[in-house]
C-alpha cells in the first residue's frame, strides 16, 4: 500500500492519529524510502489537506527517528514558504525534531526561520523557539541566539511568554542571566491577563534566586 494512502485524507479522518500510525509505519518498516515515498508524493500537488497530511507525518517520523528526516532538510525550509498554516507549522515541528543533528544549517538559515514565525501560527512561533534553543546549548552560538531570543520574548503573545521564558530558563547561562531579568520586569507592564502575570512573576522568582 503507498504510503500517502495511510494518511488521515485518505481514511476521510480529521483527526491525527493515522498520520502518526503513518509515521510509526514508516519508522519500523518503510526507513528512508518511505520518507522520500511522501515527499515525492508532497511534489506531486495533490489537494492541500493532502499536503499538509503529508507534512504533519513527516514531522512525526522525524519525532520518532530524527536521522530519517535529516536529508529532508532543505525540503522543510522550503516549506515554511508555503501558503497553507499547517504545512508551515508541520515543517517547523520537523525542523524542530531534527535541529540538534543540523545546528550549523539552522544557523545558517535563521533569517528565514524568524521570518516564518514572524507571520506564523502559535504553533510555528511555538518550534521556531525551540529550534532558537537548540542552538543556543551549543556555545558556537550562545551569544547570537541569546540576542534573538531576546527580540522574541520582548514581542511574545503574553500567552507564550511563560513558555518561552520556562524553555530558555532550563538552558541559561547565567552571564545572561540579569538581561533576562530585565527583559521580563520590562514584559511586567503589558502583561493584563492575571494568570500570564502570575506565570511571570513566578518566573522572576526563580531568576532572582540564582543571582
Amino acid at each position: 500500500m503507498p504510503i500517502q494512502d495511510k494518511l488521515a485524507f485518505a481514511l476521510k479522518q480529521k483527526i491525527q492519529e493515522p498520520n502518526r500510525q503513518a509515521a510509526k509505519y514508516i519508522v519500523e518498516t518503510g526507513g528512508m524510502n518511505a520518507v522520500e515515498e511522501l515527499v515525492a508524493f508532497f511534489e506531486s500537488k495533490p489537494i492541500q489537506r493532502a499536503q499538509s497530511d503529508a507534512v504533519l507525518t513527516l514531522a512525526y517520523t522525524g519525532e520518532l527517528s530524527p536521522k530519517l528526516l535529516v536529508g529532508q532538510i532543505d525540503f522543510l525550509l522550503e516549506q515554511l514558504r508555503s501558503p497553507i498554516n499547517r504545512v508551515v507549522f508541520g515543517s517547523m515541528i520537523g525542523l524542530a525534531h531534527i535541529a540538534h543533528l543540523v545546528k550549523e544549517k539552522l544557523y545558517d538559515v535563521l533569517p528565514q526561520i524568524i521570518d516564518a514565525m514572524d507571520v506564523g501560527t502559535v504553533v510555528t512561533r511555538d518550534y521556531g523557539f525551540r529550534i532558537m534553543t537548540t542552538l543556543y546549548v551549543d556555545k558556537h552560538f550562545q551569544n547570537d541566539m541569546f540576542l534573538l531570543m531576546q527580540e522574541q520574548l520582548m514581542k511574545a503573545p503574553s500567552n507564550q511568554l511563560g513558555q518561552y521564558t520556562e524553555r530558555l530558563i532550563q538552558e541559561l547561562n547565567k552571564s545572561h542571566l540579569n538581561a533576562l531579568i530585565e527583559i521580563l520586569e520590562e514584559r511586567r507592564s503589558d502583561i493584563e491577563n492575571e494568570y500570564h502575570l502570575k506565570r511571570l512573576n513566578k518566573n522572576l522568582k526563580k531568576l532572582y534566586k540564582l543571582l
